[in-house]
């Protein structure tokens, strides 16, 4: 059996010996060093270096001598000294250098071509730039070996940068122009799939650059792009950029880091200034070949980067400055205690991710640890735009770390064999796992056991869901309903009774003076908002406050505040419009000042799920009732419960009859008990402060509501028309 030592492949990060950084007067002993003996900058990490198959360095600078012909009004024009530093570069081992970023075209395009033949004179690859976009794009390919097997390493790099580097400085290689690669989302994905297709078992590596990040953690949006790599087929993101370490994320089958910072990069820096860490990372990737296929490990080495700290020196961490880098990174993503990730490795720290681990420990008291800590109160001050942006940015940020956080948790049970083997461990999780969380795989293994996966239905969801699909043109047919003149039209058709009405459109103080008894409402509104039930003059009963008024000035007043509003074209969410009816008042009793009771049937066209039930003349509380008569408790508004009259079956077939002839899987019908039977009211699409039910109903409307859509699908291919709906509602 040969026995061979695993290939190892070197990331390092941003490098400049600093000959323009350097020229300061300040600076003249550093600069004397760079003249004299520039391998001192990074003498103390070479033996890295040395011992390794392949190395790759971000070579942040141009080769040329005293250039001139910067690009105008771009800061920090770089150039490093080509002899020397290529005679560096070698000395150190250096294999290839990536140049999509944001110095190598300082100068222009022909120093930057210039660049490049130098560093292949000197038996040095580059890549990520070149003298068309095709060039640039190409990734560099790394033939590794263990023992008799071969494989491939590859390694894409791109630049994000801001459209004054695209547009303005015009850094990006064209067709026939060029530059470097920009870090093109969408063409990335595409590179990586068409390169696992190709070569399957290959490793593939991404080392985006961040331009404009410079000493600090990376936004949301940019580690979302990292997570769409690792979605693509990429094994691992290495980026750099920010001038510091940033975090490190087990994400999937993948690892990223969202920058490794610096290596030798000869400024003064701004780490202190910035509160920046001042550390960076070497990344060490071995390649070995096993019983079980090729395995790809990373190590990660933190060095000390800031040379106000070195003098100059870039130097591995210490142990203590290792486990203070961690404790750092952990704050930002968790990625384990001490114990579980810093080891020592060729005699040096490191952070070595053990097989199978994930980002995020179980237990509960880590989670507040990875949430941003955000000040955030109803009343907290969000005119100024900077403020604002930054809470959306920590919501942002909150919401994907509670993302992968689950989905991390959700992983670890479908990876575990002993959950995957026993059914009924199966069944308990499918009561509780969400659908937004499981993997692809994951859900396979409830479908191949027959075990149904309840737990994916929410009312909840589907609400936001339709809310967003009406703006892209889909029709949700009980939303016709909502103007109560068009579903008294529709009533009548189908022999619903309702309350004899208007057919005029009245205004407010067209309506106010109305002749008793009488109901006046609003063509549209919420919440019951503008409703009143009109005794007589001294008798008004609010419906949205539950409260009697003893006069129509009270009215009056109640609603001057939502009409003006709408009359200064800033309407509430309650109130739309100025456009109210009068309606017959049906009475609970005759004779009686008492409303009727609100009866509000849940109906999933033609099942009944449950029913609320309101008394308008006492707001001290309500009942719900399930289809079948028991008392049900969903979460929304518990604390008002109570016993109350009850539903008769009759009544709710009413409903139920009326739903059918709906096309659409949901409304509820709002319906009034008068002493001679049941009255329709209104029907609403989408129920007001949906959100407070509690999980268990939330869960069973939306399986009502999925198995409603499945039985109005049918229905549809069955050939059934809904000829009374179609009469008075256009369908589009």
């Amino acid at each position: 059996m040969i026995m061979s030592k695993p290939f190892t492949i070197t990331f390092a990060g941003d490098t400049s010996l600093g000959d323009w950084y350097l020229q300061k007067p300040n600076r003249a002993a550093e600069r004397e060093r760079l003249e004299q003996d520039p391998f001192s900058f990074l003498e103390q990490t070479a033996a890295l270096f040395k011992e390794s198959s392949f190395s790759i360095l971000n070579l942040e600078t141009v080769l040329a001598e005293n250039p001139s012909g910067f690009l105008e009004g771009k800061q920090y024009p770089n150039w490093d000294h080509p002899e020397r530093t290529t005679k560096v570069l070698k000395k150190l081992g250096v294999d290839a250098v990536s140049l999509a970023n944001n110095h190598t075209m300082d100068f222009g395009t022909d120093i930057l071509i210039d660049t490049i033949k130098q560093l292949d004179r000197a038996g040095i690859k580059s890549f990520g730039a070149g003298s068309s976009k095709s060039e640039a794009v190409k990734p560099l390919k790394i033939e590794v070996k263990s023992g008799l097997k071969k494989n491939h390493v590859y390694v894409f790099t791109g630049m994000k940068a801001s459209r004054r580097y695209r547009e303005d400085y015009g850094f990006m290689a064209k067709k026939d122009k060029p530059g470097i690669n920009s870090l093109n989302e969408n063409r990335m994905i595409q590179k990586i799939k068409e390169t696992r297709a190709e070569d399957p078992d290959a490793c593939i590596v991404i080392c985006p650059h961040w331009q404009g990040s410079d000493y600090k953690w990376i936004k949301a949006a940019n580690e979302t792009k990292c997570r769409k790599f690792i979605d693509a087929g990429a094994d691992f993101v290495f980026a750099h950029g920010t001038h510091m370490a940033n975090h490190i994320e087990k994400y999937e089958n993948g690892i990223i880091a969202y920058s490794i910072g610096n290596f030798v990069f000869n400024s003064p820096g701004r780490y202190a200034k910035m509160d920046a860490p001042p550390y960076s990372l070497i990344v060490q990737l071995t390649a070995e070949h096993t019983d079980n296929g090729w395995k790809f490990q990373p190590a990660f080495y933190p060095i000390v980067t800031d040379n106000r700290k070195t003098g100059f020196r870039t130097r591995f961490a210490e142990k203590g400055e290792a486990a203070a880098l961690l404790h750092t990174i952990n704050q930002v993503q968790f990625i384990g205690e001490n114990e579980e990730v810093l080891c020592e490795q060729n005699g040096l720290p490191a952070f070595i991710l053990p097989p199978g681990h994930k980002n995020i420990k179980l237990t509960s008291d880590k989670v507040e640890q990875l949430l941003p800590h955000s000040e955030l109160t109803k009343n907290t001050d969000l005119s100024e735009d900077d403020t604002f942006n930054e809470e959306v940015y920590n919501l942002e940020k909150i919401q994907n770390k509670i993302h992968h956080y689950l989905r991390d948790y959700y992983q670890r049970f479908a990876q575990n064999e002993s959950v995957n083997q026993d059914e009924e461990k199966l069944k308990k999780l499918s009561e509780v796992i969400e659908k937004r969380f499981i993997s692809h795989g994951f859900l396979k293994k409830f479908e191949r056991k027959k075990i149904p996966f309840t737990n994916a239905f929410s009312f909840i969801d589907i609400m936001a869901e339709e809310s967003a699909m009406r703006k892209l043109g889909y029709q949700n047919y009980s939303w016709e309903l909502d103007r109560k003149t068009k579903a008294f039209r529709f009533a009548d058709e189908i022999n619903l009774r309702r309350p004899k009405t208007s057919s005029k459109i009245f205004t407010f103080d067209e309506v106010k003076d109305k002749e008793a008894p009488v109901v006046i409402k609003p063509v549209q509104s919420t919440g019951s908002r503008g409703v009143y039930l009109i005794f007589d003059d001294n008798v008004i009963l609010s419906a949205r406050s539950n409260k009697y008024l003893s006069s129509r000035e009270e009215m009056v007043t109640e609603m001057h505040e939502p009409l003006e509003a709408v009359h200064h074209g800033y309407p509430t969410g309650q109130l739309q419009k100025d456009e109210w009816i009068t309606e017959e008042l049906i009475l609970r009793e005759k004779g009686s000042t008492a409303p009727p009771l609100d009866y509000k049937f849940y109906c999933f066209y033609g099942e009944l799920l449950f029913v609320l039930e309101a008394d308008r003349s006492d707001d001290t509380g309500f009942s719900v009732w399930n289809a079948d008569g028991s008392l049900a408790v969903t979460g929304w508004q518990d604390e008002k419960l109570r016993e109350g009259v009850g539903f008769d079956q009759e009544d709710a077939d009413e409903a139920l009859r009326a739903s059918l002839e709906i096309p659409a899987p949901f409304v509820r019908m709002d319906m009034l008990k008068s002493h001679d039977g049941i009255v329709f009211g209104e029907a609403t699409p989408r129920p007001g402060k949906y959100h407070l039910f509690n999980k268990k109903y939330d869960q069973l409307m939306g399986k009502a509501y999925r198995e409603a859509e499945a039985r109005l699908q049918r229905d549809l291919l069955n050939g059934k028309e809904f000829n009374a709906f179609k009469k008075h509602f256009q369908i589009k």
